[in-house]
């Protein structure tokens, strides 16, 4: 596990815009995420994708799609092939980027062998421009995700709709974002484009808390998760944004009605 943690910490700290690769799985791989988006696009063989304590199916024509708030492992029959996409938020819109964060945007995905030989095609054809450096990456990684958008539901587009500034929207998805970094009142604002004063007063009377308290439920919800999974009260602090040990106790029995231990504890059982 603390090797883990070190390959962890070390991958969250590169800050790469886009890789791809082709690759086969052989060993099961170890609970772990990642600090940018990820896609899967399966080639061939067998096993289970697990993500967010969701076991699914591995089977030809799947694509797997992930965030950086994704904790996921494999479980492969023998070798799996695959093509990884990696990139972040420079390499896409920002109505994508609302779309990736979506709540309810799925993580698995079967398509049918015409819709899955094009996204393979494309994949491949990313593959092609990552490794010569070519200038439309952001091109055809666009094309990718649109493909797989459409398997979405509709209700896509009312996501922080209408009812938000557009600033708001910002902020918000910077906030999904970079909750597990510091992140200041100025650094929203300014990521909004007001100024601090006004957007904290925008903040809350468009999505009806500050944005302290919607930080804190995304860093608790994180370190739930992290704290599910074997790791210590200190390193679940820490890994999920939070500056302090105390800070962090008393902010997670706020949400939770129990110490991080205590959760810890009882959610091993």
């Amino acid at each position: 596990m603390n090797k883990l943690k070190k390959q962890i910490r070390l991958e969250m700290a590169k800050g790469k815009h886009l890789s791809c690769s082709r690759h086969g799985v052989t060993l099961h791989h170890p609970l772990h995420w990642h600090s940018y988006f990820e896609l899967e696009i399966i080639l061939s063989g067998s096993g289970k994708y697990i993500i967010n304590d969701v076991a699914y199916d591995i089977c030809e024509n799947n694509v797997f799609l992930l965030t950086p708030t994704d904790f996921h492992y494999l479980e492969v029959d023998g070798t799996v092939e695959l093509l990884n996409i990696s990139f972040d938020e420079e390499m896409i819109d920002e109505k994508d980027i609302v779309s990736l964060v979506f709540p309810e945007t799925k993580k698995a995905y079967i398509f049918n062998q015409d819709e899955h030989e094009r996204i393979v095609k494309a994949g491949e054809l990313l593959n092609h421009e990552y490794v010569i450096g070519g200038n439309c990456q952001k091109q055809i990684l666009q094309y990718v995700l649109n493909c797989i958008f459409r398997k979405n539901e509709p209700h896509h587009s009312s996501y922080l709709g209408d009812g938000y500034y557009h600033g708001i929207k910002k902020a918000i998805v910077y906030m999904q974002m970079h909750f597990k970094e510091k992140i200041t009142l100025e650094a929203l604002a300014k990521e909004a484009g007001y100024h601090p004063t006004y957007f904290s007063e925008l903040f809350k009377s468009s999505t009806g808390e500050n944005y302290i308290s919607s930080l804190n439920k995304l860093r608790v919800g994180y370190a739930r998760t992290l704290l599910a999974n074997g790791f210590s009260v200190s390193d679940s602090c820490f890994l999920s944004g939070f500056g302090s040990l105390s800070n962090f106790g008393d902010i997670f029995k706020k949400y939770c009605n129990m110490s991080p231990s205590e959760y810890a504890k009882a959610s091993r059982k």
